[in-house]
């Protein structure tokens, strides 16, 4: 597959090696399709960040406990790249009204649901990106505990 990753800032580089778990961390690529596990990004500025970092087609996976996160930060998106957003939350009035303007917008129950569609709808060179926006506290004790079902869901499908 092409180089998923664009060129990252010097300054971000350092930070990005040394704490790559649950940050823009590479799961695997199963049929073509390559997993990233970003449940640390619990903002929308760390999601628009990292969405606009990646150079392929995505299918992007938002939700969770939302706490007035701002999601203005996503009018900086690259949205030629986003063919999905799968959206499981509490704030769906807001994230249609942003994404629904460029994309389709999927509404699902839960971490399971949603990946699962994600993998439905990704196809060969394209990127499930888990990029919450939120923090993990609906249902997860934390984005650690987050991004490992996330992981432990594409483990389930090699």
């Amino acid at each position: 597959m092409k180089h998923i990753l664009k060129e990252i800032k010097a300054s971000k580089l350092e930070s990005f090696k040394r704490d790559t778990e649950h940050n823009m961390e590479v799961v695997d690529t199963i049929e073509g399709i390559t997993y990233i596990n970003d449940s640390k990004s619990i903002n929308a500025k760390l999601t628009a960040e990292n969405i606009n970092s990646i150079d392929a087609e995505l299918v992007l996976i938002l939700g969770g406990d939302d706490l007035k996160t701002d999601y203005s930060w996503f009018q900086f998106n690259n949205y030629y790249n986003i063919k999905t957003v799968i959206y499981y939350g509490r704030r769906l009035p807001e994230i249609k009204n942003i994404f629904s303007k460029h994309v389709m917008v999927i509404v699902i129950d839960g971490l399971e649901n949603a990946f699962s569609v994600a993998k439905n709808r990704a196809i060969k060179d394209q990127v499930v990106l888990f990029s919450p926006a939120c923090p993990s506290y609906d249902v997860f004790d934390n984005y650690i505990n987050r991004g490992n079902k996330f992981k432990k869901l594409v483990s389930k499908i090699k």
